[in-house]
């Protein structure tokens, strides 16, 4: 059999070329690059090698229309074999070692193609609506639960077309903005496919890797929109206060100064969080408050502002540790402040929120307890929406529990890189979460863990969020997972068994 031409290209000589110095008998390495969702070649593609350690070294081979590639003459040594084609998912890389001499011929490299929703939206009598905003959105887990996220946007063009594009296979909601219609006192409010403005109506795309959804149309209603009337109280010298909507920030209004009222206009009817925000003097003040338009005007809302905070802490240490309070910073809200060497802190300028405060760089220590003035506010966070602040006092502990053990796989073998989650049964506190990775033996070890009950997963692939996150996530797999009762100083080795990705949905 006569193999094809294939014509490296060198990108930075040294390792990688044949060096007359070098006694060693030199490598091949022959494959196939495949396409994941049809398994046919995939031509056209990058493959490259890099060296893993030692001076960067790099060549690459663009595979031929039976997808193959070919390295000759290269040294023994540990390389990433890595896969780059536009329109697909390219390929992370995977460890290849050669010894002196080696040859291998049949590696296959698959890679996973993106796919494709399309469509037309149009109004109801059926005109196309041109530079309109259409988002691919899917759902993600964090802190405020599970919310809906824009993973791709494109515009309409003057036929009402849209493409999306470059898309990995997953659930999806298509979502387009709210079209104003100037004058005429109706809008087109923000749709979901088909063409609901509910979400909880929404019809999801299930894509699949490679597949292109085409003629998904949305259809828009309009919809005759409302009016929010009300008063700020307005603190003593307060200036330019706006109130808006949480829409896309489209709807909002400069509150009249003398009077604290308001007006905003063109709302259609859904739920809204109504929002004042605005400074006085050198203090910023905020309200917030839910609202729901139905089907008429609304009168007489009143929005009262409170101030933003500045607080003070200090953080103590209980038992021996080598960390010092300044290695640590305190989080709330996004802020953070670093701890000075005898333990105080301070936060300048706090929205009035509810949320628990954080400490990193305390990876081997745990909060003891957490007091806002005279109150424990260790499961609760930390609340200000009141707008009164108070004196923190934080308590780290050096006596934690801590885990160490083993992960197989479903043959017995040692699980590498497995993502190994421990999840406190308390759901609101999710800040006892922990994560780490097994190494290449399937080991893992945590510690500064605090007193309480866990379950203790190994996945193979997961995101770690909804672990974290959402409690409904984990029920189907408690029956693979370990409990654990932690005691203060506590010592406990485990071994488990890795859910399969395949498993982990």
């Amino acid at each position: 059999m006569v193999f094809p031409r294939f014509a490296p290209v060198l990108l930075c000589a040294g390792l990688l070329l044949a060096q007359t110095e070098s006694p060693q008998p030199r490598c091949r390495v022959e494959g196939t690059v495949l396409n994941t969702a049809t398994s046919q070649p995939v031509a056209g593609t990058w493959v490259t090698l890099r060296a893993r350690s030692g001076v960067f070294a790099a060549v690459s081979s663009l595979t031929d229309a039976q997808g193959r590639f070919a390295f000759t003459d290269i040294s023994g040594g540990a390389y990433w074999i890595e896969a780059h084609r536009d329109n697909f998912l390219n390929d992370s890389g995977a460890p290849l070692t050669l010894a002196p001499g080696e040859e291998k011929r049949d590696l296959v490299l698959r890679m996973t193609p993106y796919g494709v929703i399309a469509g037309h939206v149009r109004t109801e009598e059926g005109d196309p609506i041109s530079n309109l905003r259409v988002d691919a959105m899917v759902y993600e887990h964090r802190a405020g639960g599970r919310q809906l996220v824009s993973r791709s946007s494109t515009t309409t063009n003057d036929l009402g077309e849209y493409r999306l594009f470059g898309l990995i296979a997953g659930k999806y909601f298509l979502r387009t903005e709210q079209r104003n219609t100037p004058g005429a006192g109706e809008i087109y409010p923000a749709a979901y496919y088909p063409g609901v403005t509910d979400v909880s109506g929404a019809a999801p795309l299930e894509l699949g890797a490679g597949q292109e959804f085409r003629d998904k149309d949305l259809v828009l209603y309009r919809t005759r929109t409302w009016k929010i009337r009300g008063k700020v109280a307005m603190p003593p010298g307060a200036s330019r206060i706006v109130v808006s909507l949480n829409e896309n920030g489209m709807t909002s209004t400069v509150v009249d100064e003398p009077t604290g009222a308001f007006e905003l206009r063109g709302v259609a009817p859904g739920a809204y969080i109504l929002t004042a925000y605005g400074g006085a003097g050198e203090k910023t003040y905020i309200a917030r408050q839910p609202i729901q338009v139905t089907t008429a005007d609304i009168d007489g809302i009143a929005l009262h502002l409170v101030p933003y905070l500045d607080l003070k802490g200090v953080l103590r240490i209980e038992g021996p540790t080598s960390i010092k309070p300044s290695q640590l910073r305190v989080g709330w809200q996004g802020s953070t402040s670093e701890v000075r060497e005898d333990g105080t802190f301070t936060f300048r300028d706090l929205r009035p929120d509810l949320d628990r405060l954080t400490v990193s760089g305390a990876e081997d220590l745990f909060i003891k307890s957490i007091r806002c003035g005279p109150a424990d506010v260790t499961e609760s966070g930390v609340d200000l929406t009141g707008g009164a602040g108070c004196d923190l006092a934080i308590a780290l502990s050096a006596n934690g529990g801590q885990i160490e053990g083993s992960v197989e796989d479903d043959q017995g073998r040692p699980a590498k890189a497995a993502t190994i989650t421990l999840v406190a049964q308390n759901a609101r506190r999710t800040d006892l979460f922990k994560q780490t990775t097994s190494d290449a033996v399937g080991h893992f070890e945590f510690a500064g863990i605090a007193p309480g009950s866990y379950r203790l997963y190994a996945w193979e692939a997961v995101d770690f969020n909804a672990v974290r996150y959402d409690p409904d996530f984990v029920k189907p797999y408690e029956a693979s997972s370990r409990g654990l009762a932690i005691g203060e100083g506590a010592r406990e080795n485990v071994s488990l068994k890795q859910i399969a990705k395949s498993a982990a949905r």
